[in-house]
């Protein structure tokens, strides 16, 4: 066989290990679904407002804290508690670059008076996450001066 033959079946060969190999790889990585990405994080926030309303008080805090896909971010919280203790209402995480992360509070009684805990549904925002969605559980404890709220969460988002 010619050198000239050789080099083409070789160069042939090679073509077709780089099609297998690259077909045994991409079958070897996870498909992207939509099951979205870990969310977690923690923030520290100060209510600076309270006003009773028809159906309870509107709850507004505001402060700060670090998450996954936001890094440090600041946050302002407008929540609307019932006399049963449930809640509801938004939320708004914005990130270092200004990148807003909009979210629905669903607040859920607990048994304590210093404890809360619920869901945050992620519905939009601006920049990288317009078109967040995903949701998260969250739950806090609230400081002996009753201004002061630690809150932790986790869950998925999508954007």
């Amino acid at each position: 066989m010619s050198v000239l033959r050789q080099l083409k079946r070789l160069a042939n060969i090679g073509s077709q290990l780089v099609m297998v190999l690259t077909v045994i790889v991409g079958l070897a990585l996870p498909a992207r679904g939509d099951d979205g990405r870990p969310f977690r994080g923690h923030a520290e926030e100060v209510i600076i407002d309270v006003t009773p309303v028809a159906d309870g008080f509107l709850v507004t805090a505001t402060g700060g804290g670090e998450a996954t896909h936001l890094g440090r971010f600041t946050r302002l919280g407008r929540v609307v508690v019932h006399e049963d203790g449930s809640a509801e209402g938004t939320v708004v995480f914005t990130a270092a670059n200004g990148d807003q992360l909009f979210m629905e509070v669903v607040g859920v009684p607990t048994n304590s008076p210093t404890t809360i805990g619920g869901t945050y549904t992620f519905t939009g925002g601006t920049g990288r996450f317009s078109d967040a969605s995903g949701t998260a559980n969250f739950g806090g404890v609230i400081a002996p001066d009753g201004i002061h709220i630690t809150v932790a969460f986790e869950g998925t988002i999508r954007y």
